[in-house]
């Protein structure tokens, strides 16, 4: 009977420990999918928009090069979904493919190469055609795509904690005292139903919840960074102010290269040479037809005004929520015990005390993980995997939100997914996509033994027999090596070859084995040739 009071008691502790967590798991669950909704209809939205308006102002160059515009938008989604982009390089190749998009086209009567546009490429930073857009526009997006992601992140990660605790078991500890309290006062036969002191309560929940206590200083800090980031998004990172305008942005970066055309022009055929003309010329004018963009075309404030209402109140609603679970695992206990476990606080007299129906005289237990002078559940244990996991899941994302609060790059290493990043070199062709890593290759065929080339040098390259200098590979020989033969070469060979156990190509062995001919002849020429002659004349001496 005891033993089914104790599971009864038990069983009774963790489902209403469960339910707590579980509450709290759904808020921030709810809360994460609908911020998560809200950025993709945004971002969606603005893509829509931002075509819209293109196709309106620019015609059909926009459509022939959307897809330049539409890869930009698909590293911004990947960069929130996954975090694998890296956005400073995305930045960096749209608008340098853009910039060589838009030379090509005002100068369409002319032939470009791509080794002549890696150069124009090269020459952008100096001439800053767009004027300061990129740079402004890169950092805009920098910052309040790291900002949004990391929010929308926190709000994941705080979900999962709560809900991988309630795994956590109640110890044997835990539920002789959780027994005591609330089943020995009818084994007792004390009549009616006598509730336990309140003190009584807290030590006991405190005991029993000692490993849950061990989050309470790492969410506290985890619910500050999260309200600061959120702060962030209220302000200058307001990721609706970056990513709504940012066709009129990139328009705005358009007609300062329209402006600067001629100068641009000038200055790149200086710095890289006066290009060939094409076989198609243009008639009369030069410079680009495009429309002038009509601002007033765009969306205004005021329409504008609902959608970033609409993000401020989810937001500053989130911002709450989290505010409000600051210190949840301490203050746990209490309000396990007040799920009608204790009896009025005021009534200190008529309370089960875990003997009898009396006053409750041990104080109350401190507050965290360490219940070591807890008088019914003495809790010092080593923390279960289950919270060292937790805690490391805080400490990470409560770094990263503060770097992305600093406006700095957050590392996201918890994904698999890989992107060209940082050392991807300097991107975009003149296709608009990033170039392709067998691109180097077709380098490598005018300097086939540069270092870090990719060519592969044969083992043994033969070498001519005066002195031993750097081998030189002649052109049009193949780097595909045929099938080798060990070939034995005798070590005192003076020409530079003679290491032992030498693996050489079929061309190698054969040029080894005809010098080795030559040395066996001329052996015979120098040593045999005169004990002949010397046999032959005794021979004649005694015949005649």
């Amino acid at each position: 009977m005891e033993l089914r009071l104790q599971a009864r008691a038990r069983d009774k502790h963790d489902k209403a420990t469960k339910d707590s967590l579980q509450r709290w798991h759904q808020i921030f669950a709810t809360r994460a999918t609908k911020f998560h909704d809200f950025f993709k209809e945004l971002l969606a939205a603005s893509k829509k928009g931002f075509h819209e308006m293109f196709k309106r102002t620019y015609g059909v160059i926009y459509e022939q090069n959307a897809y330049l515009f539409t890869d930009l938008f698909k590293e911004l989604e990947n960069y929130y979904a996954r975090g694998t982009v890296n956005l400073e390089d995305a930045m960096d190749n749209f608008f340098n493919t853009l910039y060589q998009k838009m030379f090509t086209v005002m100068n369409s009567q002319y032939q470009f190469d791509d080794k002549y546009l890696e150069c124009v490429g090269d020459h952008m930073k100096e001439m800053s055609p767009f004027g300061d857009v990129p740079q402004k526009l890169s950092v805009q997006i920098k910052r309040s795509f790291v900002a949004t992601r990391a929010f929308s992140q926190s709000l994941n990660v705080a979900a999962d904690v709560l809900k991988n605790m309630q795994s956590l078991k109640s110890s044997p500890e835990c539920a002789a005292a959780l027994t005591r309290m609330t089943a020995c006062p009818s084994c007792s036969g004390i009549p009616g139903n006598v509730l336990a002191c309140v003190n009584m309560c807290a030590n006991v929940m405190k005991g029993c919840l000692a490993q849950h206590a061990a989050l309470d200083v790492d969410w506290n800090h985890f619910v500050e960074a999260v309200d600061k980031v959120a702060d962030r998004l209220l302000g200058p990172f307001n990721i609706e102010m970056v990513v709504e305008p940012i066709d009129i942005k990139i328009s705005e970066a358009i007609m300062n290269f329209q402006e600067n055309g001629a100068d641009v022009s000038r200055q790149v055929f200086s710095g890289c040479g006066k290009p060939l003309l094409g076989k198609r010329r243009r008639r009369d004018n030069r410079e680009l037809q495009l429309e002038s963009l009509n601002f007033n075309q765009a969306a205004s404030p005021e329409d504008r005004a609902p959608t970033a209402a609409m993000l401020d109140k989810l937001v500053k609603e989130i911002r709450q929520r989290i505010r409000d679970s600051k210190q949840f695992w301490i203050y746990l206990p209490y309000q396990i015990c007040n799920n009608g476990l204790v009896v009025p606080p005021s009534n200190t007299e008529e309370c089960w005390n875990g003997t009898h129906v009396d006053q409750y005289i041990y104080p109350v237990s401190s507050n965290g993980e360490f219940q070591t002078l807890n008088p019914e559940v003495r809790a010092a244990g080593p923390k279960a995997t289950v919270v060292k996991e937790q805690l490391y899941a805080l400490s990470i994302i409560s770094n990263r939100l503060r770097s992305a609060f600093n406006g700095q790059d957050v590392d996201w290493m918890d994904t698999e997914e890989t992107w060209y990043g940082s050392g991807s070199g300097s991107g975009g062709g003149s296709d608009g996509h990033v170039d392709n890593v067998d691109d180097d290759d077709e380098e490598d065929d005018e300097h086939p033994v540069e270092e870090g080339s990719g060519y592969e040098i044969p083992a043994n390259p033969i070498i001519p027999e005066v002195t031993r200098q750097q081998p030189k590979i002649l052109h049009g020989e193949t780097v595909a090596l045929p099938p080798r033969t060990d070939v034995e070469i005798k070590p005192k060979i003076s020409n530079g070859i003679g290491n032992n156990n030498k693996t050489l190509t079929s061309d190698s062995s054969g040029s080894g084995a005809s010098r080795q001919q030559m040395s066996l002849s001329r052996a015979l020429t120098t040593y045999l040739f005169p004990i002949a002659v010397m046999w032959f004349g005794g021979c004649l001496t005694e015949w005649l």
